[in-house]
């Protein structure tokens, strides 16, 4: 397989990974009541602990104090509002809202850039926009509505997934993006225990109903397959690929969320939200498509994956 083929494909790879494991964990929070910042404890945390031990990266103490306010603001913000906007919600309306942070970021780089802003970025903005509002209207099929705190968490962690996306190119640039990934995914694991671990303590006190087996499969799969892999793939293939063909696939995550949350959670949205993700979805590609990442210093382009 061609070099750029087989890089696109392990990021759609990646991207469609990382949909699945919204979808999973909304089966967890809906079918036996796990906590969403328990999830967010034990998912960074763990992962980090791999990393670490596993790749054995150096600790950058020249921007220890940055890499701190990268994992507490960025990683483990965007982590902790995905998984409640979840939570309130449903899988694929949290993955749409998250894809706004392109249409924030193209909103704050335009606005410090001094060169004219094309009216194709002004209607993409303007189209995201309305398919925010479009998918906020309707109630979702089975049982499930978009609830005021699922849209304020989503839009939550659109936010921190854009200051996230800018803030790495500052360490990225500098520093190896696994070692960034790996220290980050362990302060911010270890910065959520106060508040994940008294919930995980809570939850393991009272029975719940489901198996207890299938549980734990779920937990492993958005540990594993929902974090280790697919940034694994996502920093492979981004060596080759260009950041306008990263963002593209990036797509792939609402997509598969939706997919996935339709064929096994019965989370059906109503016409009306689905062009409203619809046009939110137009509005990601055409701004990636404008929007190439600017390269790092090791030629790979900064945008790092969301998770």
């Amino acid at each position: 397989m061609p070099s750029r083929t087989r890089s696109v494909s392990i990021v759609l790879l990646a991207a469609a990974l990382w949909g699945i494991s919204g979808t999973v964990a909304q089966a967890l929070f809906d079918r036996y009541g796990f906590p969403p910042l328990g999830l967010v404890t034990l998912r960074m945390s763990f992962s980090g602990l791999f990393l670490l031990v596993a790749l054995r990266p150096r600790f950058p103490k020249e921007r220890a104090g940055r890499l701190v306010l990268f994992s507490l603001i960025g990683l483990f913000a965007v982590q902790a509002s995905y998984f409640l906007a979840i939570a309130n919600s449903n899988s694929p309306t949290a993955t749409l809202l998250q894809s706004l942070s392109l249409p924030m970021m193209a909103v704050f780089e335009g606005s410090r850039s001094r060169s004219s802003r094309s009216l194709g970025m002004v209607f993409a903005v303007l189209f995201a926009a309305i398919g925010t509002v479009l998918l906020t209207l309707g109630e979702v099929r089975a049982g499930l509505t978009l609830t005021v705190p699922g849209l304020v968490f989503g839009l939550i962690s659109a936010i921190t997934a854009a200051y996230y996306t800018l803030d790495s190119r500052t360490l990225t640039r500098v520093e190896d993006p696994w070692a960034i990934t790996g220290w980050s995914m362990l302060i911010g694991g270890l910065f959520s225990v106060p508040f994940g671990l008294p919930t995980l303590v809570s939850f393991g006190s009272h029975s719940f109903g489901g198996d207890p087996v299938l549980l734990l499969a779920l937990i492993l799969f958005v540990i594993v397959a929902g974090t280790l892999i697919p940034f694994g793939l996502y920093l492979e293939g981004r060596d080759v690929i260009s950041g306008t063909e990263a963002g593209v696939a990036g797509v792939m995550e609402p997509i598969s969320a939706t997919v996935v949350a339709l064929l096994f959670l019965g989370v059906v949205l109503t016409p009306l939200q689905y062009v409203g993700g619809a046009l939110m979805l137009g509005s990601v590609v055409y701004l990636s498509w404008m929007r190439p990442a600017p390269p790092s210093a090791s030629g790979r382009t900064s945008r790092p994956p969301k998770g």
